[in-house]
């Protein structure tokens, strides 16, 4: 699809004509690996979508003759992490030589135990680079997006063996940058992308598309836990731990109209 843009001065004489410009729709499914794991701690990595992440996404191009824009929505689908429900045994306590007992389950926001879809969206450059066959483009990408992803909180009471003691706890996962009483189910995660399409012209208004693509998270996913002695209030114990930054590489196969 070809776009004329026509400016004009205020007395309507037209200022200038720009032909040329293009605008194209990909559909694409992609296939990322992650290239390390969210945490390196291994409780807070289970409590997390497994690193294998399918995308779905309409990409609309607009090109002037090697330069132009992008944007793109979909789906990613995210495996369920390896710990569906909380493993109270892995956790940390308020003391670490004192056996606890999980007396009440306050709050939850869990994970599903499946499967689950999350919103993507993506801005950027794209690029058009000339080879020396007709029906072949390479197109390099580059731009900014996030992702939407399951925050998980836990809120429970803690009862001290052989003593009165309890505790008010908190287990999160959390983004770095959040307060860990923020329970929205769904949150941004930002991310760089850069990939590099390759485009086979099949007929008068198809493409074939093959490409490959890198992705880093910009935002990092913490755990946090907090400890409240029920009686005085005190703050027993607060432990963060900082994740990773996330480094995922992608392979997409789609078709351009």
């Amino acid at each position: 699809m070809a776009l004329t843009i026509v400016l004009y001065a205020q007395d309507g004489n037209p200022l200038a004509v720009s032909h040329g410009m293009r605008a194209s729709l990909d559909l694409q499914l992609i296939q990322n690996i992650g290239l390390n794991q969210w945490s390196s701690t291994s409780f807070v990595n289970d409590g997390l979508p497994r690193t294998s992440v399918t995308e779905v996404r309409g990409v609309l191009n607009i090109l002037g003759k090697n330069l132009g824009v992008f944007g793109d929505m979909g789906v990613a689908i995210m495996p369920a992490p390896r710990m569906r429900t909380l493993d109270f045994d892995r956790m940390p306590k308020p003391h670490t030589n004192i056996q606890y007992f999980l007396r009440e389950t306050m709050m939850e926001s869990d994970i599903d135990g499946a499967a689950s879809a999350h919103f993507r969206m993506t801005f950027g450059v794209v690029g058009k680079i000339p080879t020396n066959r007709e029906n072949l483009t390479v197109m390099p990408y580059a731009g900014f997006g996030f992702l939407t992803m399951p925050k998980r909180t836990y809120q429970v009471l803690l009862k001290e063996s052989g003593t009165n003691m309890q505790y008010n706890t908190t287990y999160t996962w959390k983004f770095n940058g959040s307060t860990y009483d923020d329970f929205d189910p769904n949150s941004p995660l930002g991310f760089f992308n850069a990939r590099m399409n390759f485009k086979y012209k099949i007929s008068e208004r198809s493409t074939i598309l093959l490409g490959l693509e890198y992705t880093r998270f910009l935002t990092t996913i913490d755990f946090h836990s907090e400890h409240v002695n029920t009686f005085n209030h005190n703050i027993r114990r607060d432990v963060t731990i900082e994740g990773n930054t996330m480094n995922m590489l992608g392979l997409s196969v789609g078709i351009s109209f």
